[in-house]
């Protein structure tokens, strides 16, 4: 698996699962991160050097697994956006002996049917639009992109097909199915806007009640990419909770 890696190798390690279609989702998290973590982003399907390959979240899932496990560290980190983020609920429940703790940013794994075949729909609409290298530049740089990250946005964008763009949001991780969820030990914090669907925000609340050692919180500001739009008041809180004894 491609990763891009940030940090000292003798840190502790933490894995960062970007956003559908966005491989540095963490921008603006990879220099206080890389300070405390040996932090790995491996590129996910729909994105980076996988752009091509075609997502399926159970696949996706059990590759992610055999990577983490052969990489010989201790318990490492986990942290998701979006679909990274319903990723990783599913790897903490699934794999729990491999993670010390876990972060959860925007995950929407209590869809309806309904909402999934909507958006599924409007991503074969706008799919479109990342084949443009003009408005990949202009969401680059309203996401704050360094010049780096968006020619590599550029590049990859184009070839990224229909099947995995509407695949993001038709292949659905429900948390109703994720069984070893609610005896998950370690600690874990889920998090989304207040700006974001009410889905999203039944989505973090669920995670909370299912399991105590979940930590939720509604942030106050932005929508659903404020890990790239509101970092300067997302990082603390990220610091605080991945260096916790």
């Amino acid at each position: 698996m491609v990763c891009d890696t940030y940090g000292d190798a003798q840190n502790p390690t933490l894995v960062l699962l970007h956003g559908a279609a966005a491989l540095d989702t963490f921008s603006h998290q990879y220099e206080a991160l890389s300070h405390w973590f040996h932090v790995l982003v491996p590129h996910l399907p729909g994105a980076g050097e996988a752009a091509a390959e075609l997502y399926d979240p159970q696949t996706t899932a059990d590759a992610l697994a055999e990577w983490i496990a052969s990489l010989g560290a201790d318990r490492v980190l986990l942290m998701g956006h979006s679909v990274g983020a319903e990723l990783a609920v599913k790897l903490a429940s699934e794999h729990e002996q491999l993670f010390s703790r876990a972060v959860f940013l925007s995950p929407w794994l209590c869809a309806s049917e309904a909402a999934a075949r909507r958006y599924a729909g409007m991503a074969r609409m706008t799919h479109g639009a990342i084949k443009s290298a003009y408005l990949l530049r202009m969401q680059a740089k309203y996401w704050g992109l360094t010049p780096e990250q968006t020619e590599k946005l550029v590049s990859y964008g184009p070839r990224i097909t229909l099947e995995t763009y509407v695949a993001f949001y038709k292949k659905r991780i429900h948390l109703s199915e994720l069984s070893g969820y609610p005896s998950v030990s370690i600690p874990m914090l889920a998090m989304c806007t207040r700006g974001e669907t009410a889905e999203m925000r039944t989505s973090v609340r669920t995670l909370g009640e299912q399991n105590t050692n979940c930590l939720t919180v509604i942030f106050p500001q932005g929508s659903h990419d404020f890990v790239l739009r509101k970092h300067n008041l997302l990082n603390p809180m990220l610091l605080d909770f991945l260096t916790a004894k």
